[in-house]
């Protein structure tokens, strides 16, 4: 070996001297080979062992892959939300148990249903904008309170929350998650109900009323009629029967007006014995007819309790223009309170017994 570096170290020398030879001498080119496979040699080693430390790396990672799958599939299938997986034609891929309980199906029924046989018609197209977005990148996600169907047909309430998610062949799907908040709703529609109704009568009181007052005002649903409705001899039987007495009649006059107006018309308890009614969209002959049906609808009642009569008089004025409608309701008080003096004239004359409740 020693010799062999003599003639490495001499052949070298002579290279930078600029004394090429013609040819290696036969045991250093021998030896020349040597050296360049046991470079190559050492080489392949080099990267055998790269590749069994990547390798090891690989499967470290498909474990920790493994992993973290066994953890994501734990919480899908227990988390206390329902969560499935839509795919973009809105058919359920999966679902976890929480929504099995949320729309009384096991998970193998769902797999052959659409969010379709849970939704009501009125529904379909309540979030497709939003979904579209999601699907398109324009938004991350989006949250929305929705109802749903149980299987059996009953109703819930829930906030929503979707993203999109892709798969190695770019196919879109949508990860819906439920949260049920039928409790929540129930506890919202009391408030606002407590904020928007009489609690004697269940009309509206007088904060809805003047707030639709003033929104019709601004509103294209005209034109806008207002009748007033004052009840008659409520001081008179207070004094004389009692306060319980009078929140009958109260109650009494309330059920006929009920029984009377339209869904969308905005029927009111302004004060302790007055009644205002909004109807948009009700012109001069209309409300004519509206009020010849109200008296009827008194007179019955009136017919089937002979010892319990509800009077009342009523004014009312029509309004074309927004601006026009607070005058409209100045009038209709105005003329409610003439034709309350006739009741008063004509109850004086013919002096009428008080009521008998």
């Amino acid at each position: 070996m020693k010799a062999f570096q003599h003639d490495l170290s001499r052949y070298l020398s002579d290279i930078s001297a600029g004394n090429l030879p013609d040819e290696l001498p036969r045991d250093m080119v021998c030896r020349q080979e040597l050296l360049e496979f046991m470079n190559k040699i050492k080489s392949l080693s080099d990267e055998i062992s790269q590749l069994q430390a990547e390798s090891s790396t690989l499967k470290s990672s498909c474990k920790q892959i493994s992993k973290q799958e066994h953890l994501y599939r734990s919480v899908f299938a227990h988390a206390v939300v329902g969560i499935m997986i839509v795919s973009r034609d809105n058919r359920i891929i999966d679902a976890n148990q929480s929504l099995e309980y949320m729309l009384g199906c096991q998970v193998d029924e769902l797999k052959d249903m659409s969010l379709s046989d849970f939704t009501l018609p009125e529904d379909y197209l309540i979030d497709a904008e939003l979904q579209q977005d999601v699907i398109e990148g324009k938004r991350n996600y989006y949250q929305i309170e929705k109802r749903y169907t149980r299987n059996d047909g009953m109703l819930f309430w829930c906030l929503e929350t979707v993203f999109a998610v892709w798969d190695e062949s770019v196919t879109v799907n949508l990860i819906h998650m439920l949260e049920d908040i039928s409790a929540r709703r129930s506890v919202d529609m009391q408030l606002e109900q407590a904020s928007n109704n009489d609690a004697m009568t269940g009309l509206y009181n007088r904060a809805h009323f003047d707030r639709e007052f003033n929104r019709l005002q601004h509103s294209m649903r005209l034109p806008v009629s207002i009748i007033v409705v004052d009840v008659d001899g409520l001081k008179q039987l207070n004094d004389t029967k009692g306060h319980e007495a009078g929140d009958r009649l109260i109650i009494r006059v309330a059920t006929i007006l009920k029984e009377t107006f339209r869904g969308d018309d905005i029927v009111a308890r302004v004060g302790g014995d007055e009644f205002s009614i909004l109807l948009p969209e009700t012109g001069l002959e209309i409300v004519d007819a509206v009020i010849e049906r109200l008296r009827k609808c008194q007179a019955s009642y009136n017919a089937a309790t002979p010892n319990f009569q509800a009077t009342f008089s009523i004014g009312s004025a029509t309004a074309f223009k927004g601006s026009e409608i607070p005058k409209a309701l100045k009038l209709a008080d105005e003329r409610m309170y003439a034709e309350k003096k006739i009741h008063k004239s004509a109850q004086q004359t013919a002096q009428v017994p008080p009521l008998n409740i």
